[in-house]
């Protein structure tokens, strides 16, 4: 696999990721504010606050999720540079070379 094909392959995962993310928090958007401005009536706090911290953890977890795929297209957009850089420094060397 080409060095592009594996950047579109991540680029790719992290939109899918997005979206995942952008539909999980619209989950937690949606059922909050159902239970804050419409009819969902909190029958019972403690339930309602064991909720509330398990959806906090979910936009946590997703906030990290997404931090890590940013990480992780850094460091291969990061090698894919030296592996130019490289590929350059040599080409550059025998053009050097070449010449009279």
């Amino acid at each position: 696999m080409s060095n592009k094909e594996r950047i579109e392959q991540l680029q790719t995962q992290i939109q899918t990721e997005r979206d995942n993310a952008l539909a999980e928090l619209k989950d937690v958007i949606e059922h909050c504010r159902y239970k804050s401005l419409g009819d969902g009536r909190i029958r019972n706090p403690e339930s309602e606050k064991i909720r509330l911290k398990q959806m906090r953890l979910i936009v946590q977890a997703n906030a990290e999720r997404r931090k890590i795929l940013a990480d992780k297209e850094l460091e291969e957009l990061s090698q894919r540079l030296e592996n130019l850089e490289d590929e350059w420094d040599v080409s550059s060397e025998v053009v050097e070379v070449v010449e009279p």
